[in-house]
């Protein structure tokens, strides 16, 4: 792969639309003593169990800032792409009247902003994270704004992408629209081109209805008449939909056949902290994950995968290799605490 390294620079890859301000912190379980060193909730069970005992009663807690950084999927997935040597142009959220914040501007990236970006308080965990974050609203046409933040040039940008990725429908409540956008003004009445990806990850989509989930999901079979559509879930997400949209069961690689069954979309790929499940038009493909015990970080490791995969899927690599190459580099990620270049990531292999 290394000897591709041209090819690689050559591939135009297109991230929308999101983007946050992350505040990272722990929850002290005990504050240091004299005589006792300072306890952190380990796992997501451990803090619910204690939130759990305090019904009725309310608590405090207090909470170890670790960082401020950039957050949201848009920039995991760009900086990750962007260091595996991709071409890479990013339309978000990303500063005010275009002015690209501090914690974006060091993204490897092409970068065009439509909006401020969103904040969210992430608890991290041994086991996990928990985000909370507000609802990010547009009073003006999002299209139109993502227009005007690239001088026109989001049509063109996404028609000559080699994959474009729209990713966190949850958490943005004028995601439907944009996506709706992107099909119905720049790709509806392109030729189809298989060659070319639509990715979609849809981030934790429990609270959404499931007429809204349903109608997304048809989207991407939409898309899939003129690209190749991807859509990638994690297990929350992979069982939500199974529960309220398929009433397939449980085993993920039935969900993810169901899902390319009922909505013509072309791939699904599934990931969790132990393995994951590809499934396409050769079959399913599953492959464990390598789990870390005590990550260094937990936050953007869907991210790190996802940009893995869309790597490994520009780059022509057989399904086993894909899963492999993104399970591969979201543990690098989780272990080491920052996304690798494709040197660092190969001599892993």
């Amino acid at each position: 792969m290394s000897e591709r390294q041209a090819e690689i620079a050559e591939k135009r890859i297109v991230v929308g639309f999101d983007g946050f301000i992350d505040t990272i912190v722990r929850p002290v379980r005990q504050t240091a003593a004299v005589d006792a060193p300072e306890m952190l909730f380990r796992t997501i069970g451990e803090f619910g169990q204690f939130l759990a005992g305090c019904a009725e009663k309310s608590c405090s807690i207090e909470l170890k800032q670790e960082a401020k950084q950039l957050g949201g999927n848009l920039p995991y997935l760009s900086r990750s792409a962007g260091r595996l040597g991709m071409n890479v142009t990013c339309i978000g959220m990303l500063g005010a009247d275009g002015k690209i914040e501090q914690e974006f501007q060091e993204l490897p990236c092409r970068l065009y902003s439509f909006a401020a970006p969103g904040q969210s308080t992430c608890f991290e965990f041994q086991d996990g994270k928990i985000f909370f974050a507000t609802d990010c609203k547009m009073t003006q046409d999002p299209w139109q704004l993502v227009l005007d933040a690239t001088d026109s040039e989001a049509v063109r940008l996404f028609q000559n992408a080699d994959l474009t990725a729209m990713v966190n429908w949850s958490e943005l409540s004028f995601a439907p629209g944009l996506w709706e956008g992107v099909f119905e003004h720049a790709l509806k009445n392109q030729s189809c081109d298989k060659k070319r990806f639509m990715f979609f990850d849809l981030c934790d989509c429990s609270r959404k209805t499931d007429r809204e989930i349903e109608d997304v999901l048809q989207l991407m079979g939409r898309f899939s008449k003129v690209r190749t559509s991807i859509l990638s879930v994690n297990e929350n997400e992979a069982h939500v939909i199974a529960d309220r949209i398929l009433c397939c069961g449980t085993e993920l690689g039935t969900i993810g056949k169901a899902l390319r069954d009922e909505f013509g979309i072309d791939q699904v790929i599934i990931h969790t902290i132990r393995e994951s499940f590809l499934v396409t038009s050769h079959g399913i493909t599953g492959k464990p994950s390598e789990f870390v015990e005590h990550p260094k970080i937990s936050t953007g490791a869907g991210d790190n995968f996802n940009a893995a995969f869309c790597f490994g899927t520009v780059m022509g690599l057989t399904d086993e290799d894909r899963v492999i190459f993104a399970n591969r580099y979201a543990s690098f990620y989780v272990s080491n605490g920052y996304s690798p270049t494709l040197e660092e990531i190969v001599t892993t292999l």
